[in-house]
């Protein structure tokens, strides 16, 4: 016999393989739930103690961008130094177009200013002037810093742009007004998101590779389908009907006194006719075992393995749904996902503690961002750090200069 109740672990009765199954699935559930809560509740704390911090960091970073940009034309740098300090610059910038809290306008701004200082030496020539290969390299390795590697263009459009600056100077305003028009849609969609989903999702970094993905739910659900489809043809009406009948004398709304309990029931009615209507077997048997715990009920008769072994293998199939739950609600589920890897922890205790040392490392960036733009006035000032600069990145290359902090959102928001 396959019995969907027992709640006696006894040796005279012992758990039945369907309330095994049942007890995970609730066990899942609540795991779920309250990861999600934990989840929530950070995201909540977060965004009220640590967003503005966060926030604050990116305006520093835009004027401490724009403060190095201004050093740009003077004559006493040396090579080195300037490629330092435009490598300087371009790692900013780098940051400030992927930081998860741009300032879409403040980035556009920097890059702006930055493209037009590096436009500022060049003259119109002659149109007859013929570049040479050195010169088109120049001019191939300015368009690479400005647009990376993305961007391709002919020797003949870099002519151009040799020529005559001005044609570069128009190309690259259309395109940065392209990227702003692209960032404010953007961030339209991720406000828009974000007001429809208190939870707040935006920017979906994390999680497999989206054609994976996808293909793996395509065939999850495909597989669930046809199981369930199964279950349907195996369990017939009137078991269906015995079950819906037991159930609707439990939940009707009319027998209900209690105001609160009623809408209860109700709701739970509501899903229960739903279930009957679509012959949904697996909620119609889980809702009899949630709330009609004492029946021992005979579901089969001990010559119905087929229909056991469908019902169990679609319980199986619930559990790895509640799994692969459990993982989008940690890595896909955008920023939040993003905020908990890098905050959450077991206990209120922990995160609070992880919120405090990730604030007072903003504070220590705060703090060297004003260093640069409010103490480094000079060349000479600016020269001493950009030594230092260079030789942390020639003699230490995963030091926070290289990029391995600054610009790594898996190490997130720095």
């Amino acid at each position: 016999m396959f019995i969907v109740n027992t709640k006696n672990t006894t040796a005279e009765a012992p758990i039945t393989p369907f309330a095994k199954k049942w007890s995970a699935i609730e066990k899942k559930q609540k795991r779920n739930k309250t990861l999600k809560t934990k989840i929530d509740s950070l995201y909540k704390t977060f965004q009220d103690k640590v967003l503005p911090q966060e926030r604050h960091f990116y305006k520093l970073l835009a004027q401490e961008t724009q403060h190095l940009i201004s050093f740009m034309p003077r004559k006493s740098l040396t090579g080195w130094q300037r490629e330092e300090l435009q490598t300087w610059i371009e790692s900013n910038l780098d940051t400030l177009d992927t930081h998860p809290f741009r300032d879409a306008e403040l980035g556009i701004a920097a890059r702006e200013k930055y493209a037009k200082m590096l436009m500022d030496c060049s003259n119109k020539l002659d149109d007859s002037f013929m570049p040479n290969e050195e010169d088109l390299e120049g001019m191939r390795s300015l368009v690479t810093e400005i647009f990376g590697e993305q961007e391709e263009f002919t020797d003949e459009i870099l002519a151009d742009f040799i020529r005559d600056p001005t044609t570069f100077e128009q190309y690259l305003q259309e395109k940065i007004q392209a990227k702003r028009d692209e960032d404010n849609e953007t961030q339209f969609e991720d406000d828009d998101e974000e007001f429809s989903e208190e939870a707040g999702e935006q920017y979906g970094q994390f999680g497999y590779d989206g054609n994976f993905n996808d293909y793996f739910t395509q065939q999850h659900s495909q597989k669930q389908a046809e199981q369930k489809s199964k279950l349907k043809s195996l369990f017939d009406t009137s078991k269906l009907n015995k079950l819906y009948k037991i159930l609707a004398n439990r939940l009707h709304p009319d027998k209900e006194i209690n105001a609160h309990l009623k809408e209860e029931k109700s709701k739970l009615m509501a899903q229960l006719v739903t279930a009957k209507k679509n012959k949904d077997a697996f909620t119609i048997i889980s809702m009899f075992y949630k709330f009609v715990p004492e029946s021992e009920l005979t579901l089969f008769d001990g010559s119905d393995e087929e229909l056991a072994a469908a019902l169990l293998a679609l319980l199986n199939e619930k559990i790895s749904e509640l799994d692969l739950e459990n993982q989008d609600i940690k890595y896909n589920n955008g920023l939040q996902s993003m905020i908990w890897q890098k905050l959450g922890a077991r206990g209120k205790k922990n995160i609070d503690k992880n919120i405090d040392i990730h604030i007072a490392d903003l504070e220590d960036c705060h703090t060297a961002l004003r260093y640069i733009i409010d103490e480094v006035k000079t060349v000479k000032a600016l020269k001493k750090i950009l030594s230092e600069r260079y030789d942390e990145r020639i003699f230490n290359p995963f030091s926070e200069l290289n990029g391995m902090l600054i610009e790594d959102l898996d190490d997130l928001f720095r």
